[in-house]
């Protein structure tokens, strides 16, 4: 389920600074997406305040790749469903190893397993 060894620490802190719930479903795959992409996790304080338990939309000074911002987008669509590029656009600026991040965030927040 993890891309690397540091995603699923980098996931558990990320849990455990919002105070997820278990059943959150929604957060969960916000923060799988930002735990499994670096740009992202160096600025996440940008893109998510974990005082107020909310995405933070006016993260302009973010200094990250179109495929970092398109996996920023598609966590917010799945955790709040925010306005979002359409899925060929996303997968457009995406390499392989995001594709298959965002894929299995997909996978978190519909609740897919395979079997």
């Amino acid at each position: 389920m993890f891309m690397f060894p540091n995603h699923k620490d980098n996931y558990e802190c990320l849990l455990g600074k919002d105070g997820t719930h278990p059943n959150d479903i929604e957060r969960k795959s916000l923060f799988y997406i930002f735990a499994g992409n670096e740009e992202i996790m160096k600025q996440v304080n940008l893109f998510y305040d974990f005082q107020e338990r909310m995405i933070k939309i006016d993260n302009d000074r973010a200094s990250i790749s179109s495929g970092a911002r398109a996996l920023v987008l598609l966590g917010y669509n799945l955790y709040n469903n925010y306005p979002s590029w359409t899925i060929s656009e996303l997968f457009r600026n995406l390499d392989r190893q995001n594709s298959r991040l965002a894929f299995q965030a997909i996978k978190i927040r519909f609740r897919i397993t395979e079997q």
